[in-house]
């Protein structure tokens, strides 16, 4: 049984699930229009691969700093059925089917109270995302260690993996779109690439490594 490690956003899904959760903050008139203004902005940075993780983090927790979980947890339910219902395509169906038997992991640089509605409803047990900072039960609008990108995916896997007793010899599959997931994808057996980025579909050309395409 292999370990597989999925990216989320235009991975196993076919959208963003953060630019989705902005939206629908906007819907709810939780954050105005200079707020999607400014998540644009670290949009094109991040497909530049140039990229302020702690920053942008901090950014999108902005809209829910001293509201309560249960607050947050109401408005994280219905999006993410939303959300999955509209970005879960052939894809996204053939890769959870065909690593039904395998343990499959969602690593996602999202806020993790959104991976967390989204791993559920697509039958994934195991997720990281980035943690957000809770006191007394609210939200700081801090983000609580380190962002889940890059490295840090890396480390976090093989954190779970040492705590679980499990080798990190067992099989590794990783599914991504991004240059930022470079290290997982070098760190796994199996890198596999969704219509990668330019920086990592360059690299991907030149190890060699599978690629992947949706179809619409």
């Amino acid at each position: 049984m292999a370990l597989v490690l999925f990216d989320l956003d235009h991975t196993l899904l076919s959208g963003d699930s953060e630019e989705a959760w902005v939206n629908y903050l906007r819907k709810k008139d939780l954050i105005d229009n200079k707020f999607l203004e400014k998540k644009r902005e670290y949009d094109a940075s991040y497909r530049k691969g140039k990229f302020d993780v702690v920053s942008y983090s901090t950014f999108l927790l902005g809209p829910i700093e001293f509201k309560t979980l249960e607050e947050i947890e109401i408005l994280a339910k219905p999006f993410a059925e939303e959300l999955v219902k509209k970005y879960s395509d052939s894809l996204t169906r053939k890769l959870i089917d065909l690593h039904r038997l395998d343990t499959c992991l969602i690593t996602s640089g999202s806020l993790s109270f959104l991976v967390k509605e989204i791993s559920n409803l697509l039958g994934i047990k195991q997720f990281f995302g980035t943690e957000a900072e809770v006191k007394e039960g609210k939200y700081t609008g801090s983000i609580k260690g380190v962002p889940n990108f890059s490295e840090e995916k890396v480390r976090r896997v093989r954190e779970w993996i040492s705590l679980r007793n499990q080798s990190i010899s067992k099989e590794i599959f990783s599914y991504s779109d991004s240059i930022l997931d470079l290290p997982m994808l070098e760190f796994s057996d199996h890198p596999i690439l969704v219509e990668p980025d330019e920086k990592l579909s360059t690299i991907g050309e030149e190890r060699k490594w599978k690629k992947l395409k949706r179809v619409n």
